[in-house]
């Protein structure tokens, strides 16, 4: 449910028939509308299940842009032409864009340096990185509430070499992204701020005090440094290489804030009527209709059980391995291959 929700007419922002249903609705119009929440969405008790919303117009309004003129502009701000005040909107939006697409941009860039560094890289180097991994892994479990019994049941050396293989490319690519990034660094006389360093150091710091976890200055100014000068160099790369740019189109964009408040709405509005559907049963010790009632406000959810698939026997849980980390993906990569148990399943 939601109270004086703003809704703007466009795709993509919202779950898939919210905008739809509200197309030629007029002020003080009442409409019931079947949605889907995004499969995108972080609650994934949600993601994806239908609902049904009785949405009340209470206003509406049309934007409109101004036209931009030299007299628009200098009453933006005294001096500014309508070209210095386009090169200065288009400037700010193509720096937001880059944020989003960087990291995706830095990637391309480590994968193109990986490719054409032709180096060797010791096996004992990855061994030695593989092993902190593992171990790192191994923490994780714990503190994810593995039992320490299991964890040395799957501290092995045939576990380890199946982890070894698993991340070996990974520390080689990394390997050569770091050697390319220190060179660039070096031939290009790129250095690091050190105001940016201690921002940086402050905030781990302060992180790690909350959490009461150990803080390691050494080492975590260490891999600071080394993170700050590789995205310096990454943009470097950036500005002065000819990248050409693909833009692949991938799920559609959507208000997160608002969905993710109207789930959470959702599941307590379910939960309290869960509980008063609980309570007439125990009263009257007969069984409650499935069919319950819609309260008529600006906008009221009633969540429908959506389909849900059983798994197979033997197949592997669809898991989201594009959001993993090293360690998540080689877990469970170990996990498939039965070379770690699944302590869920005793």
């Amino acid at each position: 449910s939601g109270d004086r929700v703003e809704v703007i007419l466009g795709e993509g922002r919202y779950m898939t028939g919210l905008v739809e249903g509200l197309i030629g609705a007029k002020v003080g119009d009442t409409r019931t509308v079947s949605v889907t929440f995004p499969t995108a969405l972080r609650d994934k008790t949600l993601a994806g299940k239908k609902a049904v919303f009785d949405v009340t117009v209470l206003e509406a309004s049309k934007r409109s842009l101004p036209e931009v003129t030299d007299e628009f502009a200098n009453e933006v701000r005294a001096g500014l032409t309508a070209e210095s005040l386009k090169a200065e909107l288009q400037k700010a939006v193509d720096s937001e864009d880059s944020k989003e697409y960087a990291p995706a941009r830095n990637a391309a860039l480590a994968k193109a340096l990986s490719e054409v560094m032709d180096v060797e890289v010791p096996d004992t180097l990855v061994t030695n990185q593989a092993r902190e991994k593992f171990a790192m892994m191994m923490a994780d479990m714990r503190n994810n509430g593995v039992a320490d019994e299991e964890i040395k049941k799957q501290i092995s050396p045939e576990n380890f070499l199946k982890y070894k293989k698993i991340v070996k490319d990974d520390i080689v690519k990394d390997f050569k992204v770091s050697m390319a990034t220190d060179e660039i660094a070096r031939l290009e006389g790129i250095d690091v701020p050190d105001y940016q360093v201690e921002e940086q150091m402050e905030s781990i710091k302060q992180e790690a005090a909350e959490s009461k976890e150990d803080f390691d200055e050494a080492a975590i100014r260490s891999r600071v440094e080394a993170t700050l000068m590789r995205q310096a160099v990454m943009d470097f790369l950036a500005e002065n290489a000819e990248l050409e740019v693909e833009f692949i189109e991938g799920e559609e964009e959507f208000d997160a804030e608002l969905m993710e408040r109207l789930a959470a709405e959702s599941l307590a509005r379910e939960g309290e009527l869960a509980a008063k559907t609980e309570g007439s049963s125990s009263e009257t010790g007969e069984s409650t209709p499935e069919t319950l009632p819609v309260a008529e406000t600006a906008a009221e959810t009633e969540p429908q059980e959506a389909p849900v698939e059983e798994a197979k026997e033997g197949a592997s849980p669809k898991r989201d391995v594009g959001s993993m980390s090293l360690e998540d993906k080689a877990y469970y990569a170990l996990l498939d291959a039965g070379a770690l148990k699944n302590t869920d399943e005793d």
